[in-house]
């Protein structure tokens, strides 16, 4: 499959204020990518600085929408980070909504946004922004190697799977539907990428190589399979 527009997208355990070297190495992987004829977008999470300020506000007793609300602003200030790293390259500000996502796209300039709205984690975004501006790739950076045959959190004689149905995929992934709580790819996203037949790649987004390899569609991580 020929893909020239990718979406990136990145954990919050990766880009925020902790991690400031790897925030320059991701804003020169997307220039490399750019450089190469990528059209790029990249979804970033709200990550460690999220949850904790998901967790003042469960504490403040706000309710779940507003306890997202908070961690969507944080995913925003780290996707900031990284639009600003990548200078001219990006649009800003982040946009806060799909139409405007649909707008900076249109500038052909990189788009990178957070969380959009409450009750969707960012890998339900990523995928309706995939969905939305016709990306059949999507990059998943995060802090494992791929997908495994069980929580590698939990057990210690797991499997690295070099490809995995999304039907296969949701019988694997236990699923939390509290604000910051959820788990690689909620049923929403799924449900998109499945419906517009788009491909996830999952790689360990600390080997910023990876980036570049799973663009190309290279071996490496777990290829998450949409479509039979």
């Amino acid at each position: 499959m020929s893909i020239d527009r990718v979406l990136l997208k990145i954990s919050g355990k990766i880009i925020n204020p902790e991690n400031a070297e790897l925030i320059e190495r991701y804003a020169l992987v997307v220039s490399k990518l750019v450089d190469e004829g990528y059209r790029v977008a990249v979804v970033v999470g709200g990550g460690p600085y999220a949850r904790s300020y998901i967790k003042c506000a469960r504490a403040l007793g706000l309710s779940n929408a507003q306890a997202d609300m908070v961690g969507i602003e944080v995913s925003r200030v780290n996707a900031l980070l990284l639009a600003y790293a990548l200078g001219e390259r990006a649009y800003v500000p982040i946009p806060r909504n799909i139409e405007e996502v649909e707008e900076a796209w249109s500038t052909r300039k990189v788009v990178v946004v957070g969380g959009l709205q409450p009750g969707q984690s960012t890998a339900a975004v990523a995928a309706i922004v995939a969905e939305t501006l016709g990306i059949k790739r999507i990059l998943y950076a995060t802090d494992v190697e791929g997908v495994y045959d069980r929580d590698p959190r939990k057990f210690s004689n797991v499997k690295k799977l070099d490809s995995i149905t999304v039907d296969e995929l949701a019988k694997v992934l236990s699923q939390k539907f509290e604000a910051g709580g959820y788990e690689l790819l909620d049923p929403l996203a799924m449900q998109v990428v499945k419906r517009s037949c788009i491909e996830v790649i999952v790689f360990n987004g600390y080997n910023i190589e990876n980036v570049v390899k799973a663009a190309r569609g290279e071996a490496v991580g777990t290829l998450i399979v949409p479509c039979p």
